[in-house]
C-alpha cells in the first residue's frame, strides 16, 4: 500500500495523525519500482510455499486492483495499472493458491467514522463532522468492493477480513453488527 512509501509502519496515518491532504504524498509518488510478481511467484514456490495473501487494501483505504468503486486505486497513481492481477496470474502460474488480505477499516473514504484507531481520532474539527457521515453507505461500498475481489480475479481460496474495533468511552464499537458480517 501507500504506507510502503512513508517506510516506517503500515499504521503511519494513524501514529502521525496525517489527514487525507497530508497522506496524499504518497498516492501522488506510488510506484512501486521493484515490483516483479514474477519473481516473486517463483521464489515462493521455490520455498515450498502452497499459497499466497496479498493485502488489497488496508486501512487507509488504497485499493491495488481496479475497483469500479472508488478513484484511491494503483490504476490512479503513477504505477498506473492493476497490481493486483498479474500477482493472481503469476501465483497461479506456480500452481499456488490465491488469498486476499481486506481491511473493514478505511480510513479515506468519506462515510467512514471516527473511531479509536482513526487518525483522526484527536481530531475535535474532524470528529464534528462525523453526524454528516453515514457508516452503512461505507458498509455498502465495503460489501460492493468484497464483491469485486470475488468475482473478478477467478477462485480465491483464501480471504482475511481485519478488523473490527472494540468500543471505547469516546467512540462506538465496530463489529460485526455494524460490517453486516452475515449478509457479507
Amino acid at each position: 500500500g501507500l504506507y510502503a512509501l512513508a517506510a516506517r509502519h503500515e499504521w503511519v496515518k494513524k501514529y502521525e495523525k496525517m489527514d487525507n491532504m497530508t497522506y496524499q504524498k504518497y498516492f501522488d509518488h506510488f510506484d512501486p519500482d521493484l515490483y516483479d510478481p514474477e519473481l516473486w511467484a517463483k521464489a515462493a514456490s521455490n520455498a515450498g510455499m502452497k499459497y499466497f495473501v496479498i493485502t488489497t487494501k488496508h486501512h487507509e483505504g488504497f485499493c491495488l486492483w481496479d475497483s469500479a468503486l472508488t478513484d484511491y486505486k494503483a490504476v490512479n497513481t503513477p504505477a498506473g495499472k492493476d497490481l493486483l492481477r498479474p500477482m493472481v496470474e503469476a501465483f497461479r502460474k506456480q500452481n499456488m493458491k490465491v488469498g486476499f488480505y481486506y481491511s473493514l477499516l478505511d480510513w479515506h473514504h468519506p462515510d467512514y467514522t471516527v473511531d479509536v484507531h482513526h487518525p483522526m481520532s484527536d481530531n475535535e474539527e474532524y470528529i464534528a463532522k462525523d453526524k454528516e457521515r453515514d457508516i452503512n453507505r461505507y458498509v455498502e461500498y465495503l460489501h460492493k468492493q468484497v464483491k469485486e475481489l470475488l468475482t473478478q480475479y477467478g477462485k480465491v481460496d483464501i480471504i482475511w477480513f481485519d478488523f473490527s474495533v472494540q468500543p471505547s468511552e469516546r467512540f462506538p464499537g465496530k463489529g460485526k453488527d455494524i460490517w453486516q458480517s452475515e449478509k457479507l
